[in-house]
């Protein structure tokens, strides 16, 4: 209970909302328990009336929900193609590319992909401690940005290292970017055909996933829907303790209201959260598992050739 109280839900919907909810409770059970004279000038509303009300809230509700959610499961399952596309060419690559230099840049791309995917979809780069409110916040963006690349090519003079920085200031699609250059050291490969095609599907994946993921940041859920729910929530809230006021009595009517509206109002708090799924995903975590997974395939990959 008190980690409720703590919590970030909690904190957004208690001012103005619940705090506007609670005065409209307090007031009419003041009004009711001291002022009226007698039960005719009590004022309070017809529970049926207000339980096909709260029908229709709850339907609504729940399909703000539950088109929330799915927003959120397609963007995780995107993440995921992402994750095993990435292994996929790392592995194959190692096989396929005659080059080892070639090879070595193809598992550095398939890194700063992963990385770039990151910042390209959450701005802050899933550093969330990170204020928009900073007039240094572009900078210390970039400064994240510029450590974990140089992370993956360990040399800033590296031409990639160079072009994906420069691309990452220039505010350019650094993730289709590299695409691009996985798409050039494939054409470049002396392998057979087939080996080139498999390469290439997989860069076609990474792609593919990267323009779903592009579809879910800039195509959100209708404003004007996501604030006809919320006002119909409040007004609900509103009118509640008329509603529950003869059952509830005095004493209990405030807490009750606050109870209700909170369970209620904090659905549609959840919604609006996972309506935005790259703000609450664990982005880094995907970033850093590939990096692990492209470095253990590279590994396990020369431990083999040291065996043969």
């Amino acid at each position: 209970m008190i980690t409720t109280f703590g919590s970030s839900p909690f904190q957004r919907l208690l001012f103005p909302d619940l705090f506007l909810i609670s005065l409209v409770a307090g007031g009419l059970s003041y009004y009711n328990e001291l002022i009226a004279i007698d039960a005719a000038s009590q004022v309070w509303l017809d529970s049926n009336g207000a339980a096909a009300g709260t029908t229709a809230i709850a339907l609504l509700t729940g399909f703000r929900l539950n088109g929330s959610y799915g927003r959120y499961v397609e963007g995780r399952k995107l993440l995921g193609g992402v994750n095993t596309a990435s292994r996929d060419l790392a592995a194959n690559s190692l096989m396929w590319i005659t080059s080892r230099n070639e090879r070595e840049r193809m598992l550095n791309l398939i890194k700063a992909f992963s990385v770039a995917l990151t910042f390209h979809l959450n701005k802050k780069g899933g550093h969330y401690k990170l204020r928009r409110s900073d007039p240094h916040f572009d900078e210390q963006v970039y400064a994240e940005y510029h450590m974990e690349m140089k992370d993956v090519f360990r040399n800033e003079r590296d031409t990639d290292f160079v072009r994906v920085c420069q691309w990452f200031r220039g505010n350019e699609n650094v993730p289709l970017g590299i695409t691009s250059l996985m798409r050039n050291i494939i054409s470049r490969n002396r392998q057979d055909g087939i080996f080139n095609r498999e390469l290439e599907g997989h860069v076609q994946t990474l792609v593919e996933s990267l323009g779903g993921c592009e579809r879910i940041q800039k195509t959100p859920i209708p404003s004007c829907f996501t604030r006809h729910t919320s006002r119909l929530l409040f007004v609900w809230s509103t009118l509640m303790p008329f509603a529950i006021y003869p059952a509830c009595g005095p004493f209990f009517t405030l807490p009750s209201t606050i109870a209700i509206s909170y369970s209620i109002m904090g659905i549609e708090d959840i919604g609006v959260q996972l309506e935005e799924p790259f703000n609450i995903l664990p982005l880094r975590q995907y970033s850093d598992g590939v990096y692990d997974a492209i470095d253990f395939i590279a590994s396990a990959s020369s431990v083999d050739d040291d065996a043969g």
